[in-house]
């Protein structure tokens, strides 16, 4: 099973041939690291109530795109409120990005190529292997956004950071939009089976919204 920071990322491809959609810089950086996060709340390492969230397990997952973010939720110095949760881990966004990236190529999904941007810039691209896992995770979403499917927690988490993170579009044809924010705002209130993930998307939403000027 793919990890939410690696679909978060097949997300952001823009097509088969490697090319990525433009994201901002500092809403990419949050929405790797929220997925870092709900990753790790899956998993079973991280508790919360409405205003924190603390680390229940520290042992390290193995996933180098998850364990800075781990490490840096167990500091003794760092501050557990939820609203600023995205300002104290926004600087490991970058490393989770990069992570996921090798962690897909690893996996024989992604290959990295080098070409040119006019004709002088290198540029790395990451088109896919054969597509499959792109395509599954998006028709899974749609399926869900636009049918009548249900979503299990990591499709509520990928909508969620989708959704915050503006690629939504890219993934939802216009005409389709309406219905499938709506669907949205249904799901991040549903309690799911098992897992308190909403209470997580909501986090992430909030610390978001409320990210210091200097870093978004």
């Amino acid at each position: 099973m793919l990890t939410v920071p690696e679909e978060f990322l097949l997300l952001t491809l823009k097509d088969e041939d490697g090319g990525f959609v433009d994201i901002p810089l500092e809403y990419q950086r949050a929405g790797f690291v929220g997925a870092a996060i709900m990753e790790l709340a899956l998993q079973g390492r991280l508790d919360n109530d409405v205003n924190r969230v603390w680390v229940v397990d520290k042992t390290p997952t193995g996933d180098a795109s998850l364990d800075p973010v781990l490490a840096r939720l167990s500091a003794a110095d760092f501050d557990s409120s939820a609203d600023n949760l995205i300002n104290q881990l926004i600087e490991l966004g970058d490393p989770v990005r990069e992570q996921a990236l090798k962690r897909l190529c690893d996996k024989r999904i992604l290959v990295e190529t080098e070409g040119r941007l006019l004709w002088f810039l290198k540029t790395r691209r990451y088109p896919a292997i054969d597509g499959k896992e792109i395509r599954e995770v998006k028709l899974r979403l749609l399926e869900v956004l636009l049918r009548d499917g249900l979503p299990d927690p990591r499709d509520c988490c990928l909508m969620s950071l989708a959704e915050t993170c503006g690629i939504i579009r890219q993934i939802v044809p216009q005409s389709e939009l309406k219905q499938a924010r709506e669907r949205i705002a249904k799901f991040s209130k549903m309690e799911l089976i098992g897992q308190n993930v909403n209470h997580y998307i909501e986090i992430f939403e909030r610390a978001m919204a409320l990210a210091t000027p200097a870093h978004m």
